[in-house]
């Protein structure tokens, strides 16, 4: 029976035998071992870029939707200074407040001439 295995024969351009390889053994099984390396890097790459091309429309829709959110989120900016700009204005207004009652605690209450 014959070996498995294959010869590979590099000629120069002079018709001179530069080098000869002979594979066969653990050298065929390494040699087919790295050509399905090969060929699954090969095919995982083609299906990676397949899968972008085929998705390359759902950019426009991610731009939209990022677009969207920013303007939520400026909104929701806008809407946080105004909250605080009402917090402010209701805080001075609770202090003038107290101080008006302050200042009444002090005045003595007259009574009511129609009360009698």
């Amino acid at each position: 029976m014959p070996e498995k295995g294959f010869t590979a024969t590099f000629i120069s351009n002079t018709g001179k035998t530069v080098r000869q390889f002979k594979v066969s053994g653990w050298k065929l099984y390494l040699a087919r071992f790295f050509m399905a390396l090969i060929v699954l890097l090969l095919s995982s790459a083609v299906i990676i870029v397949t899968y972008g091309l085929i998705n390359a429309g759902n950019i426009a829709l991610l731009r939209s939707e990022m677009l969207q959110l920013q303007d939520s989120l400026a909104t929701r900016r806008n809407i946080e200074v105004r909250l605080e700009n009402l917090e402010s204005e209701i805080q001075q207004l609770q202090e003038y407040r107290q101080r008006l009652e302050n200042i009444l605690s002090g005045i003595p209450v007259l009574e009511d001439s129609l009360e009698q």
